[in-house]
């Protein structure tokens, strides 16, 4: 073969490292989490209502306590109608509280169900140099257990410190009505109890966000162990990639011991303060009760009361700790949202409609992120209907001349037209709508055959579908699976031979029907049979379509309307295979060059055996 590009790895991905930035949350961050909300917001105005009628009953209990202590206690029958008064208001507000609940938890789904699918579709609208950074678990993990963290939040935990504030205003508010001395021991720990959890609080969200990020890389080493896991076995480096996630998985449980340290000092510090108020209360009251000032049950609904106003402020300083980890997660969230695309559609951009073919490029210069330039005022034209292989030395620039077509990157310099378009001023869809690829290692989806052949046009009929599967050659080999169409390929087609998941990317591209069509040949060892009957598919493939293919095939090149030679960026020359084997040049020396492959030598043609005399031909390139 004629070796693939250095930038092959790069070629056909659809999509981490992820972002450094660790800012605190703003006022922004939780306005952001609030657009997410506000469709539901009638939800949450019920939710409300709901809590505040129950928060009220709540506060009507102690006063029936104080008046079974006071009164009841002395009169059996008001006593057993104030019993039944609580049973009542205990079980309106289950009720209340039970329907809440629900529209809580339906609301909640709802809002993660959209921040899921928010961040899905800017994943999908990110350019490929993105993904090319990023490791698939890693941003897997923002879809899993960064949407689950700030699930908690928006299904309990927003209403729930709404309660608590509700019922921390309304017990603080009677507590001073019945006795403001009281009241004012009651509140003396408020002020230490909300620094501690402040100042915890912020740093239990700085650690959980750590937390996050380190089980993102957590999980993208185990993803990348079990999707290469043919590779680790044949490798046995089984130990080495358990040591890798042992290390990732390592950090995490620091950074989560570390979480929970700051917890275990904050909460019983909380529940010190919480207690102590109320020992001070309790010795205070009692003697006011001894000295006649109050009563018992004025003394023992207080306490209730203060055990409402004690419980908020616990229970918030938790609910911080909890809202902390949340922003943490919406952080990074926020973070990979606000990763803006390298290649987008420009403002006024138009749809390309229908095209000839015809693919320009002029004075293209480019080069990947800082990197040295791949290319430097390069300018070549492809004929419409008409098949250019490329061929040249790895790292010559093939995948890049490719992936600058298809726009998967802009060129920092000059431009690309097709039908004398700039494919800059187009929308990247109407572009992509007009070409179809078959990249070098198919790879398809765990669904069925049809499924995977039909992704080439969504609205295609099950008659186009089979008519695409015998144009690729597929018919044989399906006509043998247990369900036909319908078999399960299994997860990137491994249930398929390489030869059978060429010829379904084929059909699939033939589906497609589009006007240019980017190939990267593929060089995987084939028996005769299979590589026979991809070649025929191919051949269907590129007839009367703009082709621009990597070549590794001789059979290709020989084909071939033209061929560019590329070296280091440069096209260095330019021909057909008869013309650039008279010239003695580099194609000369990769035609010439022998590849482990050399099973059938074939004659060359008559007029240019004195040329080749010593020389064999092989059936494929040779690496450049």
């Amino acid at each position: 073969m004629i070796g693939m590009g250095g930038g092959g790895a790069h070629m056909f991905m659809w999509g981490s490292r992820g972002n450094g930035d660790k800012k605190r949350p703003s006022i922004a961050v939780y306005r952001r989490l609030l657009r997410f909300v506000r469709p539901y917001r009638w939800n949450l105005a019920l939710a409300a209502v709901l809590l505040v009628i129950s928060t009220a009953l709540g506060l009507v209990w102690p006063q029936v306590v104080r008046q079974v202590l006071d009164l009841g206690l002395k009169e059996p029958g008001l006593l057993d109608s104030l019993v039944v008064v609580l049973i009542v208001v205990l079980l309106v507000r289950a009720a209340l509280d039970g329907v809440r609940s629900f529209v809580m938890a339906w609301t909640g789904e709802k809002v993660i169900f959209d921040l899921r699918m928010a961040i899905v579709m800017h994943l999908q609208s990110l350019s490929l140099s993105f993904f090319n950074q990023r490791k698939t678990g890693d941003l897997m993990s923002h879809v899993t257990s960064d949407a689950t963290l700030v699930h908690g939040i928006v299904t309990q935990t927003i209403i729930q410190v709404l309660g608590q504030v509700l019922t921390l205003v309304g017990g603080v508010a009677v507590i001073f009505v019945m006795n403001w001395r009281l009241a004012l021991l009651t509140l003396v720990v408020a002020p230490p109890i909300g620094l501690i959890g402040q100042y915890l609080g912020r740093r239990i969200r700085d650690v959980s966000r750590a937390a996050q990020d380190a089980q993102g890389e957590a999980v993208g080493v185990l993803q990348e162990a079990i999707a290469e896991v043919r590779v680790v076995q044949a490798f046995t480096r089984e130990e080495y990639e358990a040591k890798r996630f042992h290390e990732k998985l390592m950090v995490m449980f620091q950074k989560s011991i570390e979480r929970s340290r700051i917890g275990s000092i904050m909460f019983p510090a909380i529940g010190f303060l919480g207690f102590a108020s109320s020992i001070v209360v309790l010795w205070y009251g009692g003697h006011q009760v001894a000295a006649g000032e109050i009563t018992a049950g004025e003394l023992v609904a207080f306490l209730l009361y203060m055990g409402m106003v004690a419980g908020p402020i616990g229970g918030l300083a938790g609910q911080w700790t909890q809202i902390q980890q949340a922003f943490g997660a919406a952080d990074r969230i926020f973070a990979l949202l606000d990763t803006d695309p390298e290649v987008k559609d420009l403002p006024g951009a138009t749809a390309l409609g229908p095209v000839r073919g015809e693919i320009a490029f002029e004075d293209v210069s480019f080069r990947y992120g800082e990197g040295a330039a791949v290319f430097d005022g390069l300018s070549t034209r492809f004929a419409e209907a008409q098949t250019t292989a490329l061929v040249g030395p790895s790292g010559a620039g093939k995948t890049t001349m490719v992936n600058l077509v298809g726009r998967f990157y802009d060129p920092t310099a000059g431009r690309i037209a097709v039908d004398g378009r700039d494919i800059r001023d187009v929308t990247i869809r109407s572009l992509r709508e007009q070409i179809a690829f078959v990249p070098q290692e198919p790879i398809l989806f765990g669904d069925t055959i049809r499924e995977n052949i039909r992704y080439g046009r969504l609205d295609a009929t099950a008659a186009e579908i089979e008519a695409a599967a015998q144009a690729a050659n597929a018919t044989e080999f399906i006509a043998r699976m247990p369900n036909g169409l319908e078999t399960i390929v299994g997860e990137r087609g491994v249930r398929l031979s390489v030869g059978q998941r060429q010829r379904v990317a084929i059909a699939r591209a033939i589906l497609r029907d589009a006007r240019i069509l980017l190939l990267d040949e593929a060089t995987s060892s084939l028996d005769n049979e299979s590589e026979f009957l991809v070649q025929q598919a191919l051949d269907r493939l590129m007839r009367g379509r703009t082709t621009i293919v990597i070549a590794h095939r001789l059979s290709t090149v020989e084909r071939a309307d033209r061929i560019l030679v590329l070296d280091r960026g440069r096209i260095v020359e330019e021909g057909t295979h008869s013309e650039l084997l008279l010239k003695s040049g580099l194609y000369h020396r990769l035609y010439t060059r022998k590849f482990v492959d050399q099973a059938t030598i074939e004659p060359a043609p008559p007029e240019l055996q004195p040329e080749l005399a010593g020389n064999v031909r092989v059936r494929r390139f040779g690496p450049g």
